[in-house]
């Protein structure tokens, strides 16, 4: 037992270790004494230690030293009852499901190989020859034996797109099936008509017109060839599984025809019983009540399987050619004249079929309860085809079984054996009524049960009339009836084939019996109670909550944070209670999940397992609500007949409380499958809420698959709970996740139905899909079910979906809800089942214009619903049970009252959800009157119960499932949703639906994660383009600082940049087009294309920009070069001079450095004299003087600007009316604090703006005035923020003046800076160590090679190092840009890591500079990012070499080139210097002007030129290292600008919009909002925070002071106080929040003294957030 016990269940395992210890001895007579019982127990918990289960240990504890209740309670564990005390844990509540949780699930599918019972034989008989042809021609012949599946049926295929009339043999099989699903009954009828044939016309070989010996051999054969329709129809029953068999045998049924009950096996020749497809036809009737003449009796609605009726044997002996046995027994039991058994005068018939000969076909008479009911109960027909005498067993069999029989005699001579057959049933005790084809008139037998009845010739009205008047005798005199059960019995007598004795149904009964057998003693009443724990009050409860989550009331002394978090608290605990109600697991729910995950040894074991649990549910259920309906109509009558007076009111109140005590004690007994899924569900839901911080709850993926399994098995799988009315959100997604797994991310067509409750949704989708959606008279559907219809491969491209998906629903208005529950719920079920639809079939019984108006107005606004949120279905309205006459013409009368009412409820729609601009149902969505309005007929042809199906009714559902199929056509830009994507529909649209604003809560997932997803793409786009511009940038300022280029024209730059520019645009397109959510995406193209272009033309006048300045600078410096060429030619030629004096010397490199030094001094000495003395510039004096121009309205503004000083005064800075109204605000921020942010910032722009003129800029007046303006603009967009003061002129005139003279220092050192570097002195300075080497060279005597090469390497080092590091500041940003994990994606990403910094680092000024100044933050977080990358110093030498190296080469290859080209044209140094400028110009910038010192050099080897130039080259960048200060400012700068995005900030809490694209479309957006506490927010009049979020606030009542509108708004219309509030997207995003929750309990104190509130009164922090560890708020970021 232990190994089993293992395997369920740990703790049951321990409890049985430690009972069996405590109990078991050697000798069983010996007794255990206590103390060997501690010993033993100690023993065990030494042994086990930590592995011993903490709830065995606290049983342990309760009961120490009393062994007698300790050993009950572990016998009890070991039982799997539960603990009276309810003590178990969350976790071993979740140990106890892990032996089935865990669990591989078991095949659950139809097996389409041959079964036992289908063996074929070797010796194959000429029947059997005829019968593989047949096959063959109806194209079956790789179907049989029972290879055929209900699969291979349900699939939406080409017949679904048109259906027509059969033009081959192989056309047969798959028409009538197709027929069949959608109810037409003339799918019996279907046959290939003959080609015609024209008959050539000879005059001269006329022969007699009235000649009917002619030979017919020609027409013979044509009848011969073809097939008959019931061979079409048996050749697919024995092609059929049994589970296809039992679908056919359904729609057969609710067709009114016949159905085989014996069939002989057209191989081997033995009879079979199709016990199992007959098991399951349902049949409803009244019985007339004996004596009482004015009522509709008595009514039944069973399986016929275990009914007893009365069986009418129809048979006949010999061939009549007169009579029809099966027409004569139509017209008994078909008053609406419907061939329920096929015969010989049907269309399509022949005169031979091969496989109807010896079958047995049963209907049942089913009376409606009314006066012409041919017989006052359901009556049963047998109809043996073919002689009887050439069928011993099947004959034997009716007389077994049958209370009359019924026999047709031949007018032909009967043969030996058939007369033999007619004595024998002449003398059996079963009454015979016996009709003779071969008389006109016969006199009447004594024997009342031996009827004899003239056939030939007779009025058919009259025969039948006789012959139902002698049934019914009969019927009275013997009382026998048979059930399909007790005709089992006597067919295994008769040894006949039995489906049901197949083995794996046999294993799938008894485990279906098992689980019977668990419920044998629970009281019906409870059953629901006792074995689904999980759907009763504990559900409904969590439900409620999990609404009024949403749903939130301010109070007085409770914020509305901490009623969400004892919400979600109550929430947790009802789930627990639902885990410690569920487990250990009660033995039905147990074993039924063992059930599908124990393997069997037949593949479809399972699936006949699920079908006998719910016909033995339905068995054990029936009696019982079959009563209660019965009490519930009579007490119902007994209600609506009390009289008038006084009492009536008591009395009718009595009756209706009893009413509803039925009507909840019929749910309470109702149990099906969709329950006992729902429990599984909801099982599931409860393990995964209270195991969210704990195992991985991927591990329990057993039950959704189980979920999977019954979907794809063809059962309705719940999407929403009828009972509670909620969408268990947790389990569908985790079906549909496996569902994914298991089929693909399939696009799929939702189809959902709405209508008024039995207006025959359910039979409509049935009908169209060939589906077994539940139907019946009134609520039979609760909720919404789901179904899947897989799409045939050959046109799935033609359709542009997989799969259809179709939704039922409960019906709307229904009477079980009072008016206003109705039509809240009403509203939200036609707000979800629209909202998840492609497509929704409206549909409307009949015309009554009051159903209309109710059913209209609730769709017309959730139509408009859905247009608010860009959700954009279809729709289809369907009138059925239109009569007749409403039929063409008169139908556009029909529509266009239609069309009046779709415009009235728009219109009102639109007044109730205050839109404007709508004026008809066009305008909320496409629609087209003509071709989106279907009417139908009635369903059935006369009066139920015995009515057929109206083929006009199967016809146009036909029409409108082609119309449904081709939905693309039905509306404009038509799309269609993965799966995936409509998991995140079901959850955006339940979800928004739970709060009570549905438009503003409404959030769009998967538009959501399409768009980051583009986010992602864009800046990658961008990044390629910013990348080429800098490339470009650099390569521009290479060729102006080399001067070979004297302007930039636009046109030019945008030739080079559409290089780049234009294969991006192609992948653009190409993303848009071919990305699987290009639908979705296709709302972004306009704004992307817009911005990328924009893009471009920003990135072309940047460089231009950059260009000019250049180009004007370097015209500003000609003057200034124009000196440097002649100090540097001078100094060259004395140089020269002064070494061509020391060069025989042999002076030592100290002599020649004085030397040197004398002629430096002396010669810089002439330069300085030679310059004009420049005047000071006194830069303060500047700022003073445009200060007070600027100022000059502002009364002592000498006094401030001599003072200089800032300092924030509120009476003195902010206006008196904003002070005023501030004071008179809920809530308010403190004041100093938003202004010294708001100084803070202005200092930061303004210190920019400073750092960016200082770039080799001298300082210009104007920069002041473009300062004032800054700082104007920065006040003026404060001042917009609905919660800013508003600032005083003295305000802006402080504030101005203070930074101005502030930044005097930095203006006047600016000045300074560029005065010395553009000083002719200044450069020479620089160029000092050229000129030294060149005068040592000189001095050596070295050759004009070496001091040529020496001087223009030494020149041109600090360009190729400025090259190289130029390069490599753009692989330093572009590598990081790509593989740093916090800017490889969008901002929002950037931000997540920027959060998981600050928590980790847990700094709270880091945190006050992030809040404070966001963008300074991000900037600075981009910069140590930057920082770590350099940090690896080794991998950038190496890379910084590689630059060096490709540098080096691409100037050697330049220099090759160019000495081969001097060399052959007897060139010279000078034209060697021209030619080389112009080659690597753009790679360095190279001043050919600042070499004419070594123009005139004489080189004559060219070749030893070469080698000395590869050499000084290598020796160039042998031991340059990288100085890594030199590569930060670049990639930072680089990587900001591409992450600028938008800076727009929450009015609320101030979070930053993370949109990656500036000036983005739609509204601005964040997903984490914060804590109003980091706002400073406080409630007025005490010193508390307010610690609500503004997602939370959104879903409250709670309001806010809009200043901009000078009134208070609700938050959940937070949209109406304008600007900037209509600008942000604020939704309830279901997240925790954790983090900032967390920040808040870990910061509390350090807030608190931040800003001298308190945590506390309404303001306190709820208890749950002090739970939140930091692991779990960062896990959210991820």
């Amino acid at each position: 037992m232990l190994p089993s016990l293992k395997e369920q269940c740990s703790i049951r395992a321990q409890a049985y270790l430690l009972h069996t210890a405590l109990t078991v001895s050697t000798n069983a007579y010996i007794i255990i004494s206590p103390k060997e019982k501690r010993e033993r127990l100690e023993f065990i918990q030494t042994q086990l230690k930590s592995k011993l289960s903490s709830h065995i240990e606290s049983v342990i504890e309760k009961n120490r030293d009393d062994w007698e209740s300790l050993e009950s309670a572990l016998h009890s564990i070991i039982m799997g009852k539960q603990m009276s005390d309810g003590s178990t844990s969350v976790e071993e509540s979740v140990s106890q499901l892990e032996s089935i949780l865990m669990k591989p699930l078991a095949i659950l599918s139809e097996v389409q190989t041959t079964d036992e019972h289908n063996t074929s034989v070797m010796d194959k008989s000429e029947n059997t020859s005829n019968f593989m042809d047949l096959l063959l021609k109806l194209g079956l012949q790789d179907s049989y034996p029972k290879k055929m599946t209900k699969s291979n049926v349900l699939v939406t295929d080409r017949l679904s797109l048109s259906v027509k009339e059969p033009t081959t043999e192989k056309d047969l099989s798959s028409l009538y099936l197709y027929k069949l699903m959608t109810l037409d009954y003339r799918a019996r009828y279907l046959f290939v008509k003959p080609e015609a044939t024209i008959l050539n016309f000879d005059p001269e070989n006329d022969d007699d017109f009235f000649d009917v010996d002619d030979k017919s051999e020609i027409v013979l054969s044509s009848r011969q060839a073809q097939v008959h329709p019931m061979d079409v129809h048996m050749a697919i029953f024995h092609c059929s599984n049994d589970f296809l068999r039992q679908y056919i045998f359904t729609k057969l049924s609710a067709c009114q025809f016949s159905l085989p009950f014996l069939v002989p096996n057209p191989y081997t020749g033995e009879v079979e019983f199709p016990l199992w497809a007959l098991r399951h036809i349902r049949k409803s009737w009244h019985s007339k009540i004996q004596g009482v003449s004015d009522t509709c009796g008595k009514y039944h609605n069973r399986q016929m399987f275990n009914t007893p009726v009365p069986i009418v044997s129809f048979i006949r002996l010999g061939v009549s050619d007169s009579n029809s046995k099966s027409q004569i027994l139509n017209c008994v039991i078909s008053k609406q004249r419907h061939d329920m058994f096929f015969h010989r005068h049907c269309k399509g018939s022949t005169p031979d079929s091969l496989l109807m000969q010896g079958v047995v076909e049963i209907a049942w008479y089913c009376p409606g309860g009314k006066e012409d009911d041919v017989f006052d109960d359901c009556v049963a027909f047998l109809n043996l085809h073919g002689d009887a005498a050439e069928y011993p067993k099947q004959l034997e069999f009716l007389q077994a079984v049958s209370t009359v029989n019924v026999l047709l005699l031949s007018e032909h001579p009967l043969s030996k054996t058939a007369k033999e057959v007619s004595q024998k049933l002449s003398k059996s005790s079963v009454p015979l009524i016996c009709l003779f084809s071969s008389a006109d008139r016969l006199q009447q037998s004594n024997n009342p049960t031996k009827v004899k009845l003239a056939a030939k010739n007779r009025n058919q009205a009259k025969l039948t009339e006789e012959l139902i008047s002698s049934i019914k005798h009969c019927l009275t005199g013997n009382k026998q009836t048979v059930s399909i059960e007790g005709c089992c019995e006597e067919a295994r007598k008769q040894q006949f084939i039995i489906d049901e004795d197949k083995q794996s149904c046999k294993d799938g009964y008894a485990l279906a019996q098992t689980l019977m057998c668990l419920l044998k003693d629970v009281n019906l009443s409870n059953l629901k109670e006792r074995i689904l724990p999980l759907q009763g009050k504990l559900w409904h409860d969590w439900c409620k909550k999990d609404k009024e989550q949403y749903r939130l009331q301010s109070k007085e002394n409770e914020g509305i944070e901490e009623q969400l978090s004892k919400i979600s608290a109550e929430r947790t605990n009802i789930r627990k209670g639902q885990l410690h109600a569920a487990t250990p697991l009660n033995d039905f729910m147990r074993s039924f999940l063992e059930c599908l995950t124990v393997p069997s040894q037949f593949e479809d074991t399972h699936l006949y397992t699920l079908q006998w649990l719910r016909v033995l549910l339905d068995d054990l259920t029936t009696d019982k609500l079959g009563w209660l309906e019965e009490d519930y109509h009579s007490t119902w009558r007994k209600m609506t007949s009390v009289p008038k007076d006084k009492g009536k009111a008591s009395v009718v109140n009595s009756l209706q409380t009893k009413l509803d005590r039925i009507t909840d004690e019929m749910a309470a007994t109702t149990v099906g499958l969709q329950h006992i899924m729902r429990e599984v569900g909801q099982l599931y839901e409860a393990v995964q809420m209270c195991m969210q911080d704990g195992k991985n709850i991927e591990q329990y993926v057993t039950l959704p698959k189980i979920g999977v399994t019954m979907l794809l098995s063809g059962y309705p799988f719940e999407i929403m709970d009828g009972d509670a009315a909620h969408v268990p959100l947790t389990w569908i997604k985790a079906v549909l996740d496996e569902l994914i797994k298991s089929l693909g991310d399939k696009k799929v067509f939702v189809l959902s139905i709405l209508g008024i409750q039995s207006s025959g949704k359910s039979t409509l989708l049935n009908t169209m899909f060939g589906l077994q959606f539940a139907v019946s008279a009134g609520r039979c559907t609760r909720g919404a079910f789901m179904q899947l219809v897989e799409v045939d491969s050959s046109i799935r491209n033609d359709l542009g979906y997989d799969f259809v998906l179709i939704v039922d629903t409960e019906g709307l208005r229904s009477p079980e809800f009072s008016v206003k529950t109705s039509l809240n719920h009403d509203n939200e079920l036609a707000t979800f089942i629209i909202g998840i639809g492609d497509t929704t079939v409206i549909n409307i019984m009949g015309e009554n214009p009051s159903e209309m108006h109710d059913i209209l107005q609730i769709c017309v606004q959730a139509f408009l619903r859905m247009k608010q949120v860009k959700i954009t279905p279809s729709c289809i309205f369907v009138h059925q049970n239109v009569a007749e006459s409403s039929a063409g013409d008169k139908n556009v009368e029909g529509r266009r009252r239609l069309l009046e009412k779709l415009d009235d409820m728009a219109q009102m729609a639109a007044k109730e959800e205050n839109i404007d601009d709508i004026s008809c149902f066009s305008d909320v969505i496409h629609f087209d009157i003509e071709t989106q309005v279907f009417y139908f007929k009635s369903l059935l042809e006369g009066d139920p119960p015995m009515a057929p199906p109206n083929p006009s009714y199967s016809q146009n559902v036909l029409d409108l499932k082609i119309k449904l199929l081709r939905a693309a056509s039905m509306q404009r830009k038509c799309t269609f949703s993965s799966l995936s994507e409509f998991k995140c529909r079901v959850s955006d649209l339940w979800t928004a639906l739970l709060k009570e604003n549905f438009v503003f809560s409404f959030k769009n997932t998967v538009e959501m994660m399409v768009y980051s997803s583009l986010e992602n793409k864009y800046g990658d786009w961008s990044w390629n383009l910013r990348k080429y511009s800098l490339s470009l940038q650099a390569e521009l300022e290479n060729q102006i600082g080399s001067n070979l280029i004297q302007n930039v024209i636009a046109a030019d730059l945008m030739g080079k940049y559409d290089k780049v520019y234009d294969p991006l645009r192609t992948e653009i397109e190409k993303y848009f087009t071919e990305d699987k959510n290009k639908e979705t995406l296709i709302k972004w193209k306009a704004n992307i294309d817009k911005r990328f272009e924009s893009l471009k033309d920003e990135l072309i006048d940047g460089t231009i920009k950059k260009c000019q300045e250049l180009l004007t600078s370097k015209r500003n410096r000609s003057e200034l070069d124009k000196r440097k060429t002649q100090y540097t030619d001078e100094l060259t030629q004395q140089s020269k001079r002064l070494a061509s004096t020391l060069k025989d010397m042999h002076l030592r490199d100290e002599q020649v450095m004085e030397k040197f030094d004398e002629l430096w001094i002396d010669w810089t000495s002439q330069v300085l004299n030679s310059q004009p003395k420049p005047k000071p510039l006194n830069v303060k004096a500047i700022v003073e003087s445009v200060l007070l121009k600027w100022f000059h309205k502002q009364p002592g503004i000498q006094d401030k600007i001599k003072r200089g000083l800032f300092q924030f005064d509120p009476k003195k800075h902010i206006q008196q009316n904003t002070l005023k109204m501030l004071g008179d605000l809920m809530f308010g921020s403190p004041f100093s604090r938003s202004v010294e942010v708001f100084k803070s910032n202005v200092v930061s722009a303004i210190d920019e703006y400073i750092t960016a003129k200082e770039n080799k800029k001298d300082f210009d007046e104007n920069f002041i005035y473009e300062i004032l303006s800054n700082i104007e603009t920065k006040v003026l967009a404060f001042e917009g923020r609905s919660e800013s003061p508003k600032f005083t002129y003295e305000f802006r005139v402080d504030l101005s003046v203070h930074l101005c003279l502030t930044n005097v220092t930095r203006f006047q050192r600016m000045h300074e800076e560029f005065k010395t570097a553009n000083q002719p002195l200044s450069y020479l300075e620089s160029q000092r160590d050229k000129y030294l080497q060149s005068f040592k060279n000189y001095c050596k005597g070295a050759s004009s090679v070496k001091i040529f090469v020496d001087f223009l390497c030494k020149h041109i080092t600090p360009e190729v190092l400025k090259a190289a590091n130029e390069k490599l500041c753009q692989q330093i940003a572009d590598d990081m840009k790509f593989n740093n994990p916090a800017l490889n994606g969008n901002r929002s990403n950037l931000e997540n890591h920027i959060l998981q910094h600050l928590a980790t680092q847990e700094n709270f000024k880091m945190y006050e500079e992030y809040l404070d100044f966001p963008k300074r933050y991000f900037d600075r977080f981009i910069q140590e990012k930057v920082d770590e990358y350099r940090c690896d110093t080794r991998n950038l030498d190496a890379i910084h070499q590689e630059h060096l190296q490709a540098m080096k080469n691409q100037l050697l290859t330049a220099s090759t080139a160019v000495t081969i080209e001097v060399d052959e044209k007897a060139g010279n140094a000078h034209m060697w210097l021209d030619w080389f400028c112009r080659n690597i110009g753009h790679l360095i910038t190279i001043k050919r002007d600042e070499l004419h010192c070594i123009e005139n050099e004489d080189i004559g080897d060219w070749q030893f030129f070469k080698d000395m130039m590869a050499k000084s080259l290598e020796e160039m960048i042998k031991d340059e290292k990288l100085d890594v200060e030199a590569v930060r400012e670049k990639p930072t700068k680089n990587l900001l600008q591409h992450f600028e995005g938008c800076w727009a900030q929450c009015p609320f809490c101030q979070a930053v919009c993370t949109n990656t694209i500036p000036d983005h479309d739609g509204k601005h957006s964040v997903k984490f909002h914060r804590c109003e506490a980091l706002t400073g927010c406080f409630y007025d009049d005490t010193d508390h925070f307010s610690v609500d979020f503004c997602t939370t606030s959104v879903n409250s009542d709670k309001s806010f002071f809009a200043h901009t509108k000078n009134k208070w708004i609700h938050f959940k219309t937070y949209t109406d106080a304008g600007d900037p509030f209509d600008k942000w997207s604020i939704t309830a995003d279901g997240t925790g929040q954790r983090y900032w929750k967390w920040f808040i309990c870990r910061f509390q104190k350090e807030w608190e003294n931040r800003y001298g509130f308190k945590f506390r009164g309404r303001g306190s922090i709820p208890n749950e957030w002090t739970t939140i560890t930091k692991q779990s708020a960062l896990e959210e970021l991820k």
